[in-house]
């Protein structure tokens, strides 16, 4: 599973979560089973790309991009890093964004 985090900061599995108005680099995560962190990829853009989630920690963000790439939205409580992100949804603590 492939899924796309805004994040201020390339910081690895410490970087935080943002809106992705605000966003510095977008954090391509590859989760694999029992969602454990695979692998880390910062882009600049999401634009273009196939991915299945998007999480941001603003229900109002700006998703349209996102949505138009077939991704599925996901709702994170502000500050949360790349770790607490894939751990919540190892859980399903995250709730969809309609």
């Amino acid at each position: 599973m492939l899924v796309v985090v805004p994040v201020r900061e390339a910081d690895g599995a410490d970087s935080v979560v943002c809106r992705v108005g605000e966003a510095k680099a977008f954090a391509f995560m590859r989760l694999g089973e029992g969602m454990q962190i695979e692998g880390v990829e910062f882009k600049k853009s999401f634009a273009n790309e196939l991915f299945d989630y998007i999480v941001t920690p603003d229900k109002n963000d700006d998703l349209e991009e996102a949505w138009d790439l077939g991704a599925r939205a996901l709702l994170a409580m502000p500050g949360m890093s790349l770790e607490e992100i894939a751990e919540a949804m190892m859980f399903r603590e995250l709730d969809e964004i309609a």
